[in-house]
């Protein structure tokens, strides 16, 4: 049998309403990445965590959390188009500070963002961009849950563990 590959990550899931918006935004625009998983934010990515049962530990202690982040308009590089967040992303590093703490090196900085194109199995053209860009307008979110996600052999990601920090 071949070896399988497994990808992890910490992710923020759009929360409603505005994950109606997105989504449709997805699927009619990059139906692949739609099916492969759910309107994102990545918190952590699999190359950052050694330990992910050590991740969920800290996650589980840090009791009730939400992460504020404001999103701009969408922002088109070749196929890829995503929702950059706008304004300070505090809570968001605190939050990647506090789970990625190894006490031997700092997290780097991620910018958080909203993909709704994904150069990997999505194209983005004028007129596909100019459509995002007539429903689009800059919003904010409050996310208070975290959800540890796994995907193998390039399927659809599979939620693991939710953790609610309302």
């Amino acid at each position: 049998m071949a070896n399988m590959t497994v990808r992890r990550q910490a992710t923020l899931y759009v929360p409603a309403p505005e994950n109606h918006w997105i989504e449709e935004l997805r699927s009619e625009f990059n139906r692949m990445q739609y099916q492969l998983i759910r309107a994102h934010a990545t918190l952590c990515r699999e190359d950052e965590v050694s330990n992910w049962d050590e991740l969920e530990s800290r996650l589980r202690s840090i009791g009730s959390f939400a992460i504020q982040q404001e999103f701009g308009t969408p922002i088109r590089d070749g196929n890829l188009v995503y929702i950059p967040a706008i304004g300070n992303t505090d809570s968001f590093d605190a939050m990647r500070s506090t789970l990625l703490a190894n006490g031997k090196i700092e997290p780097r900085k991620h910018f958080p963002h909203i993909t709704l194109i994904h150069p990997r199995n999505g194209v983005c053209t004028d007129t596909i961009f100019n459509a995002i860009m007539k429903r689009c307008a800059p919003f904010a979110l409050s996310f208070q849950c975290v959800t540890l996600i796994q995907q193998s052999d390039g399927d659809a990601w599979q939620d693991l563990v939710t953790i609610d920090g309302r």
